[in-house]
């Protein structure tokens, strides 16, 4: 054998070294893969093993080779019972295992059949499941993975919410009112099949107002703001244009993507109304009788402190008598000096409120910026001033009544917190976030019309048909005459003092009838006073041709006695304000500005001077 040459030695060795090197690089990378391998198949272990849904692994001849602890825990079994010894299959229901079969062997052949499927699984304990099946193979393997994911829980929400729509649908297609829903932005999203017909079309997808009410801006008596913030609210009302009545109930849907939708269902309840209309009539029949009784009038010359036997106050006083036998609100419409406070003050006390507070209230005096401190009262630090918590009138009047004199003059504002009120809703003082409750009856009184004041927009319809339920209308003076020597006789009584003013003569009688009394019993109770205590009777209209004295042979003694410059004062006083007020028929706030004070003050000196 030749020797190799030193050269062939080295290159030899070289070329080892070089064999050496390179495998060593393969190691290195070898155990790079290996240890990412095994990375890779701890994380797929890992997801494995903690996958929600049963996993599994199945080999070419349906045995499970391996399985997570979720298929455990849905088939009832354990690894080591399943594993190595147990086929898929043992878990299907026997109905669903030649399709499932069949898919398995389709698949190997290549042929396209679905991965995914619903069966049935039956665990240890012989419990039917609903399952979700996707079977896929394991790429370049005759092996499978396969995941179970229970849906028995989800079909049993699903039946249930079928159910449940069933329900709702029928009980929304029989209901026998008018059901709808609106969103927040007053768009109708659902009418039942009434609504439809009320409103003639399906009318989905439009603004509510505009296709149930026939209206351009959103309903006086709309409650979608109450709604909005989680309330159910109900009220009863009278449709202004068939007159029929209406309960509504509004009930917030809450969605889950956190909106709210309306659900408004109406029913006409008219003949229910009807019927207790005609049992309250009944009841209010035996109700005046008994009242009656206990008033003791012996004569329907006089009711309390109203006088009058004419046609027309016969009428108020049986009003005034099925008034006070309910709980109802009451208008009062007449004229200013009419006597509007003392019929309602009648009402209270031949109520069952009688031993209750009687409050009334001048709307029109009160300043806008104090109104609802003034009713509804206020807790301590609401406002500068407020030093100590102070109730208002609706607290006063717990239990009896409240007046509510000149009632057209409330702004909006104000009329929407009154109508939540008188709805038993409750009122919430200045300052304070607590909702109160106030047993009172309304007994509301006007000199205008309050439908003018609806056309005009300066009151709520709703507000209205709320306060609207017993009218009564006082006669004006002018119009019974018959009645004016009862009261002059009444006002004489009253005002005439221990030494009685002589009687009148004809000439004044005549006068007095013959006068159309603009400022009504209040305008005749303040001439009755002055003569009282001037022997004078002086009318409206201008001084020197109306007014009428006593001769002087008539005149009692000591009547021409100088008075203190104070009582003069007084007394020019009192008649400046008195023919003001009938000069402008006994508008206050007129009278008011005419004579440069302001209404407190006016009202102050009227008390004083007893001008009503």
């Amino acid at each position: 054998m030749e020797k190799k040459t030193r050269e062939q030695l080295v290159t030899e060795i070289v070329g080892l070294h070089a064999s050496i090197t390179m495998l060593e690089q393969r190691v290195r990378q070898y155990e790079k893969e290996r240890t990412a391998l095994l990375a890779s198949e701890t994380r797929y272990h890992t997801v494995f093993d903690n996958s929600g849904a049963g996993t599994f692994v199945k080999e070419a001849d349906m045995t499970i080779s391996m399985v997570n602890p979720a298929f455990e825990r849905l088939t009832g079994y354990t690894k080591k019972e399943i594993e190595g010894r147990m086929k898929w299959t043992d878990f299907i229901h026997p109905d669903d295992r030649p399709r499932l079969i069949r898919y398995h062997d389709e698949r190997r052949q290549g042929q396209n059949v679905p991965t995914e499927s619903e069966c049935r699984v039956i665990d240890r304990q012989g419990i039917v499941k609903e399952a979700y099946l996707k079977l896929d193979l394991i790429p370049d393997t005759q092996r499978s993975i396969g995941s179970l994911v229970d849906l028995s829980q989800l079909k049993e929400a699903r039946r249930q919410m079928k159910e449940g729509q069933a329900l709702f649908q029928a009980i929304v297609e029989g209901f026998e009112g008018f059901l709808y829903v609106c969103s927040a932005d007053y768009r109708l999203t659902y009418l039942n099949p009434q609504a439809r017909r009320r409103v003639g079309q399906d009318a989905v997808g439009e603004i509510c107002y505009r296709a149930v009410h026939r209206r351009d801006t959103p309903c006086p008596f709309c409650v979608q703001d109450q709604v909005q913030k989680g309330q159910t609210v109900r009220f009863e009302m009278i449709n202004p244009k068939d007159r029929r009545w209406y309960q509504s109930t509004n009930s917030p849907i809450h969605h889950v993507d956190g909106t709210v939708s309306l659900l408004a269902m109406v029913t006409d309840i008219t003949p229910a109304k009807r019927a207790e209309a005609a049992l309250r009539a009944a009841e209010i029949e035996t109700r005046k009788e008994n009242i009656f009784l206990r008033s003791r009038i012996s004569q329907r010359h006089k009711f309390g402190n109203i006088v009058g036997q004419s046609p027309a106050m016969q009428r108020v006083y049986e009003q005034i008598l099925s008034a006070a036998a309910t709980d109802a609100t009451v208008i009062i419409y007449g004229e200013p000096g009419t006597g509007k406070e003392l019929v309602a003050q009648a009402i209270h006390e031949m109520s069952d409120r009688r031993n209750h507070r009687f409050v009334p209230v001048h709307c029109g005096a009160i300043p806008e910026n104090l109104i609802e401190s003034e009713f509804f009262g206020y807790k301590k630090g609401a406002f500068s001033g407020a030093d100590s918590d102070r109730g208002g009138y609706i607290d006063f009047a717990d239990g009896g009544t409240v007046f509510l004199d000149e009632i057209g003059e409330i702004s909006l504002h104000m009329q929407i917190k009154l109508l939540r009120v008188i709805e038993g809703a409750g009122f919430t003082p200045v300052g304070s976030s607590q909702v109160k409750q106030s047993n009172i009856r309304i007994i509301a009184a006007t000199n205008r019309d309050l439908r003018e004041r609806i056309t005009s927009g300066m009151m709520r319809e709703d507000f209205y048909y709320r306060i609207h339920i017993l009218p009564i209308h006082l006669p004006p003076l002018k119009s019974r005459k018959e009645d004016l020597p009862l009261l002059i006789d009444h006002f004489l009584t009253i005002y005439g003092g221990k030494q009685k003013p002589p009687p009148l003569t004809d000439r004044m009688l005549a006068k007095l009838v013959n006068h159309d009394w603009p400022g009504n019993i209040r305008e005749l109770q303040n001439v009755i006073i002055r003569y009282c205590a001037l022997q004078v009777i002086e009318l409206s209209a201008s001084p020197p041709a109306h007014i009428i004295t006593r001769p002087a042979r008539e005149e009692r003694p000591g009547s021409g006695q100088i008075k203190d410059l104070k009582t003069m004062v007084a007394d020019h006083e009192r008649r400046l304000i008195a023919q003001a007020l009938e000069a402008n028929q006994w508008h206050r706030g007129k009278v008011a500005d005419q004579l440069g004070v302001d209404r407190k003050t006016l009202f102050s000196k009227m008390k004083r001077y007893g001008l009503g």
